[in-house]
This record gives structure tokens, C-alpha cells and sequence, in this order.
């Protein structure tokens, strides 16, 4: 199902099984995270973290991850509970979810899942390929590979080895692109050879899956609010924090708004360009979310239902 307002209510969507768990997807800004607080109280819910950053201790502003008054009012699941220095992937959010699926049913509740990780979302309904495991010492020099010759670099040798790989993966995703390399060099084939085309499998789940979708120049002007509300002293002492933690190279430091804020505490920019750059990455998120979630089956996962 399609949402096209982002002011639908929970009264709107009566025709939501109370049987089946419920996902709810779409792009920064576009107000799940109020509607899915709005579901759960009314379907006696219980909502699960399904971003790959609110999974994270010490990253909340940032993330604009659920305030505590927020979880006072259903549970949550899942959001900002992991160590950034353990890190997370979507192995790990699979297994995950399951647990609290299963958790929360048995209770007679309802699981709803909530973020704008389509991957995560993506995996957790037609199930892991037969990709090999990290290898935590080939990523590592794969990194510094990255900090040594830039993500174009990276990208072009991706592209010299598997051409339909590399033209799905924008070249600023450095850890989609650092995966691919992991994923040849483990095992000496084309990551498009052991990743074969996720849109033929079937799904291992059966949910109820709601896209939010708001109109381009609305969801911009959402994006722009929450910057402005991001974007001050608490973000810097959070994003100081996670530096002090995890060191200046570590992914989660260049994840949008924290490096932002970094670059402003070092005098590298102003406040008001520290948020200009904020509002800008966010935009370009929200616009690979929007064109990841247009290319999902949605209508095979409703089949599922």
C-alpha cells in the first residue's frame, strides 16, 4: 500500500490486518516515525527499528531517533542500543528482527517495523544471499584503501571487475562498494554471480507494507525544519563524542549531520554552512531512498499478504 499524504491517519488505514506485522518505509523527513507511533497506539503495537543508524548508543539527535517521551508512550525495539565500535549490519538486523517479531506476537501484540533502510527492509523479506561473511581484516585494508585513493577510485576498480554491479552502486556508497570488493576477493567471482537478482526471489516473510511517500518540494521543506532543529550544540557534542569513540576515519563520523558537525567544531565551517551541507545531504538521501523504494516490488509483497 501507497500513502501519498503525509497527514493520513491511523483512522485512514482501517483496513490494516491485525494479524500480520506491519513495515512501514519511505525517505527521511517523510514522518514515519509519527505515524508508526500513531499505528502502534492504536493497534496496540509495538514498534522495531529497522534504520542502520538509530541502531546505534550515543547517535540520536543526529538521527533524529524516537525521545524518550516518545517510548514512553508504546515499546521500542531496537533503537539506539547497539555499540558503534561493534558496528551492525544487515545479517545482524535479520536475525534481529525476527527475535522481536516473534517476541512481540507472542505477547498479542503488534510487531511494526519502521525506517527508511530499504536494505534492511529489502533482506528481511526475501532473506540473505549466499554472500560470504565480513572479513573484518579485508575491510579494513579495503578502507584504507578508500581514505587512500578517494570513493571513485574504489568505484572504478569495482567497475573493471563487474560492470553490472558497479552501475548499480552509486560511487560515493563506499560501503556497498568496499562489500563488492570484499565479496570478489573472498571468493574470485563477480559479486553480480553469487548476488543473483533479489526481484525473483520469494519472500520469507508475510507482512503488511505501507510506503509513505510526500511530494518533492514538501518533503524538502520537512528535511530543511529538521536540520534547523539538528543542527546545534547537542549534535557537536555528539558527534565529539562518537570521534572521541571510534577515531576520525570510522564510517559512522562521516555519516550526514555528524561530519557536518565535526567540521564545525574544528572552525572547518561556519554554522550556517555546517547546515546548509546538512539540509543538502539529506535532500540527496532522500532522493536515492525515493528511487530504491520506487524500484521495490511492492505489489509482490502485498501478494504475499
Amino acid at each position: 500500500m501507497i500513502l501519498d499524504s503525509q497527514e493520513k491517519r491511523p483512522a485512514d488505514l482501517a483496513q490494516i490486518p491485525p494479524d500480520l506485522p506491519i513495515v512501514l518505509a519511505g525517505p527521511t523527513g517523510s514522518g514515519k516515525s509519527r505515524l508508526a507511533l500513531e499505528l502502534a497506539q492504536r493497534l496496540n503495537g509495538e514498534l522495531i527499528c529497522a534504520d542502520s543508524r538509530q541502531v546505534y548508543v550515543g547517535m540520536t539527535i543526529g538521527t533524529a531517533s524516537p525521545t524518550r517521551a516518545q517510548k514512553r508512550l508504546v515499546p521500542h525495539h531496537g533503537y539506539n542500543v547497539q555499540d558503534p565500535a561493534r558496528g551492525y549490519d544487515v545479517a545482524r538486523f535479520v536475525q534481529e528482527a525476527d527475535r522481536i517479531v516473534r517476541e512481540v506476537r507472542a505477547r498479542g501484540r503488534l510487531p511494526i517495523l519502521v525506517g527508511g533502510t530499504g536494505l534492511y527492509l529489502r533482506v528481511w523479506r526475501i532473506g540473505l544471499d549466499s554472500a560470504p561473511d565480513a572479513d573484518n581484516a579485508l575491510r579494513a585494508r579495503l578502507r584504507q584503501e578508500l581514505l587512500r585513493h578517494g570513493p571513485c577510485w574504489l568505484h572504478d576498480r569495482l567497475r573493471n571487475i563487474d560492470p553490472p554491479t558497479a552501475r548499480r552502486i552509486d560511487p560515493q556508497d563506499s560501503v556497498r562498494v568496499v562489500r563488492a570488493l570484499e565479496i570478489h576477493e573472498r571468493t574470485g567471482e563477480k559479486p553480480s554471480v553469487v548476488r543473483p537478482d533479489w526481484r525473483v526471489r520469494p519472500g520469507r516473510v508475510r507482512a503488511r507494507w505501507l510506503l509513505l511517500r510526500v511530494g518533492k518540494e514538501e518533503l524538502n521543506e520537512r528535511i530543511a525544519r529538521r536540520a534547523h532543529w539538528m543542527v546545534g550544540e547537542a549534535l557537536v557534542e555528539e558527534a565529539c563524542a562518537l570521534r572521541r569513540r571510534l577515531g576520525d576515519s570510522h564510517p559512522l563520523t562521516r555519516t550526514m549531520g555528524y561530519e557536518e558537525a565535526l567540521a564545525w567544531s574544528d572552525g572547518r565551517l561556519s554554522r550556517q554552512q555546517a547546515l546548509e551541507r546538512v539540509i543538502i545531504r539529506h535532500r540527496q538521501y532522500a532522493k536515492r531512498q525515493r528511487t530504491w523504494f520506487n524500484a521495490e516490488p511492492w505489489w509482490a509483497a502485498e501478494r504475499l499478504c
